[in-house]
C-alpha cells in the first residue's frame, strides 16, 4: 500500500514556491534591487562546468543580438545544441535543434542546471546516431 500525501500539506508547498518565485520575480522587475543577467550568467557557468563535465560538450558565453547567453556546443559535429540566458529572474535553455532538445525555464541556478543534464544526457545519443560526423 502507498502513503496517501496530505492534500493541504502538497498545497501549502506549493504555495509556498510560487509566492518565493513571485518575489523573486519582483525584485528582478525592481531598479533596485534588478536581476543582473551577465552577472547570473557568470554565477552559472562554472556550475554547468562541474556537472556537465563532458568530452562531447562545451558551453561558451557569447552574445547574440546583444543578449549576453551561454552556447552549448557540440565538439565533434561543431553544432550549437541550443544556448542559455537570464531573463527577469530565471534561466531559459532553448534548442536549436527542436526535434531532439526540449526547451525549458527554472528560476533555481541548481535545478536548472539539473534538468539541463537529464535533459541532455536523454536525447544527446539519438542525436549523436543521426548526426554522426
Amino acid at each position: 500500500m502507498s502513503a496517501k500525501k496530505n492534500p493541504a500539506s502538497s498545497a501549502s508547498d506549493f504555495d509556498s514556491e510560487v509566492d518565493s518565485a513571485r518575489r523573486r520575480l519582483e525584485a528582478s522587475l525592481s531598479e533596485e534591487t534588478a536581476f543582473d543577467e551577465l552577472a547570473a550568467l557568470q554565477a552559472l557557468a562554472p556550475i554547468l562546468e562541474a556537472k556537465i563535465s563532458s568530452r562531447r560538450l562545451s558551453f561558451a558565453l557569447g552574445e547574440d543580438d546583444d543578449e549576453t547567453n551561454i552556447v552549448i556546443v557540440h565538439v565533434e559535429t561543431d553544432d550549437e545544441l541550443g544556448f542559455i540566458y537570464a531573463e527577469d529572474g530565471e534561466y531559459v535553455f532553448e534548442s536549436n535543434l527542436e526535434a531532439y532538445f526540449d526547451d525549458f525555464v527554472d528560476d533555481d541556478a541548481e535545478r536548472f542546471v539539473e534538468r539541463l543534464y537529464e535533459n541532455l544526457r536523454a536525447d544527446l545519443p539519438k542525436y549523436e546516431v543521426e548526426n554522426k560526423g
